[in-house]
């Protein structure tokens, strides 16, 4: 019934505004109210019913916190510590004390691979099943960009739709002599095409890089706990990990290194 509902609230405005503009232009005020309803109603319309309303909803929580609080890198700090205990335990032998410290890790991938290689499952079937999970990772993080970059098309085409939609009224008001209404429509046809640049260019478009930025740090960041799971199995001293993750991270090479496991499209891919 929601999605109904918001469907038939958007349509109305979509049309509510072609109606005024078409067949009762009043003032300057009406014309940036109307041509506002339409680039964004018909916007988000589009979104809805080529996605699905939960999904446009979604986007509100992602593009209203652009900077990772200062929880959550606590808490992976806090959880790459207790992972390197738990990589003591283990190396020593002392599964249950390795296994009670792996329950208090925050970070769903670590926490996960650590449990695995406890549980006594081959390198090959961690290294499968962490590699799915980063795969899946990064499909759901992809979507909101993608979602935006979509929605960066759609203003700009109602904007257009706008412009056309004044300029057929300023035609038909060029017999009648009205000034007022010829630039009313004029006006509606010049905000339309605005509106739906800004808010492609200086709105969708760069939230959408900001996120999809953020979420190649996510998959880096995961990408270099697999590789420090990977460590695990190998019964590598705690201090190898901890160097290895603080050379990744002076270095920078993670995205490289999801390049190389195909988790991440390389530069020259997307060049093609």
């Amino acid at each position: 019934m929601a999605i109904h509902l918001w469907i038939g609230l958007l349509s109305l405005s979509v049309l509510l505004s072609v109606s005024i503009q078409l067949f009762a232009p009043g003032s300057g005020l009406i014309a940036i109210i109307s041509g506002l309803f339409l680039v964004v109603g018909g916007t988000l319309l589009t979104a809805i019913m080529s996605h699905s309303l939960n999904a446009v909803m979604a986007l509100w929580g992602l593009v209203t916190d652009f900077r990772q609080p200062q929880g959550d890198v606590d808490d992976d700090e806090e959880g790459f510590r207790l992972f390197l205990q738990a990589a003591n335990f283990f190396r020593r032998g002392e599964i249950r004390p390795a296994e009670a410290v792996t329950q208090r890790i925050a970070e769903p991938l670590l926490r996960r691979g650590t449990q695995l290689v406890l549980d006594g499952f081959p390198r090959d079937q961690v290294t499968l099943a962490l590699q799915r999970q980063i795969a899946e990772d990064r499909d759901h993080l992809r979507r909101p960009a993608e979602m935006l970059r979509a929605m960066s098309g759609y203003a700009p085409a109602f904007g257009m739709l706008g412009t056309l939609l004044g300029l057929v009224q300023m035609l038909f008001g060029l017999g009648s002599g009205n000034l007022a209404s010829i630039g009313a429509a004029m006006g509606f046809a010049m905000l339309t095409t605005v509106y739906g640049l800004v808010i492609a260019n200086l709105l969708l478009k760069p939230i959408a890089s900001k996120l999809e930025q953020r979420g190649r740090q996510l998959i880096n960041r995961r990408v270099a706990h697999l590789q420090a799971v990977m460590m695990l199995c190998d019964r590598q001293h705690a201090e190898l990990i901890r160097e290895m993750m603080e050379e990744i991270n002076s270095k920078q090479d993670m995205q490289q290194a999801a390049v190389a496991l195909q988790l991440v499209s390389s530069p020259s891919q997307h060049a093609a």
